[in-house]
């Protein structure tokens, strides 16, 4: 089975279609600890498990280092550890199409983040159309179709 059709079926929409900076985050940037809480909210957020979270990470950046999928695995741990927790961070539903809190397991309700002033679906998503973007579709599209589970 292929990996990011999987991912793409847990999340609810294409990888094209994904908020641009976490695109950046996953294929792009150098990791951070702010990358890596962006990324770890987005798909735990999202409904993908730690293992393929994880793995897609390691698949997409290829620079990613230990301490950023050991960032991810311990968020993954705390917000499972910690059912009750509410408004840990902020993450594009992808089903929903808002901004939304993140909250524990047993905190399920969706709250939709009001950004004030501002438009809540203004978020910019896929890949650009500048020349490093235009490389980055194509190791998607590398990535979509070669690599597996």
């Amino acid at each position: 089975m292929l990996l990011i059709p999987i991912v793409e079926h847990y999340i609810g929409r294409s990888m094209s279609l994904w908020p641009r900076v976490i695109l950046q985050f996953l294929f792009d940037f150098p990791p951070t600890t702010f990358s890596a809480n962006a990324l770890a909210t987005f798909l735990y957020g999202n409904g993908l498990d730690y293992v393929l979270a994880l793995r897609l990470i390691r698949v997409c950046h290829y620079s990613a280092p230990d301490d950023m999928i050991q960032r991810v695995r311990m968020l993954y741990f705390h917000w499972n550890s910690y059912p009750n927790v509410r408004h840990v961070g902020v993450y594009g539903n992808m089903r929903r199409r808002k901004s939304v809190w993140l909250n524990g397991a047993n905190e399920p309700q969706l709250e939709f983040h009001e950004t004030p002033g501002g438009d809540n679906n203004a978020n910019i998503t896929g890949f650009g159309n500048k020349p490093r973007e235009w490389m980055l579709r194509r190791k998607l599209y590398y990535i979509r179709h070669t690599v597996h589970l």
